[in-house]
């Protein structure tokens, strides 16, 4: 949050010297301007960010046809551990950069590229509020 209330400070300043250089505009309009700008484009990014994210999944998850047979998922406090026909694997929970719950999924994400899936309709609403909502 730090870091924004500092880019948007900076540039609101340069708004305001621009605007005091050339004088295109009052200083105190323009520094608002340019603050009210960088909160916008900021915000975009975030939201952008947020459904992209969300759509990459389920875009994964409709190639990746191994994921669609059966999984048995199993979690505790350390780890979380998922087995299927074709194999089995635990993960601690520190091997996660995030993890997102959402209305449809539980998102586990490794990396950008690699990522585990946890569909929300198969949990009982006491298994979903059970779920780690951070990584460890």
């Amino acid at each position: 949050m730090k870091i924004y209330l500092w880019g948007t400070l900076s540039v609101s300043v340069a708004a305001a010297l621009a605007a005091w250089q050339w004088n295109i505009a009052p200083v105190g309009i323009a520094a608002l301007a340019g603050g009210a700008y960088w909160i916008v484009i900021i915000s975009l990014c975030v939201v952008i960010g947020y459904w992209r994210q969300r759509w990459q999944a389920k875009h994964i998850f409709a190639q990746q046809r191994d994921l669609h047979g059966e999984t048995t998922v199993e979690w505790s406090a350390e780890s979380v551990s998922f087995r299927s026909a074709r194999g089995s694997s635990t993960f601690a929970w520190s091997d996660f950069s995030s993890i997102v719950k959402g209305q449809d999924m539980i998102l586990l994400r490794q990396s950008d590229a690699l990522m585990n899936f946890v569909p929300t309709r198969v949990l009982s609403p006491e298994q979903i509020l059970s779920f780690p909502d951070a990584r460890a």
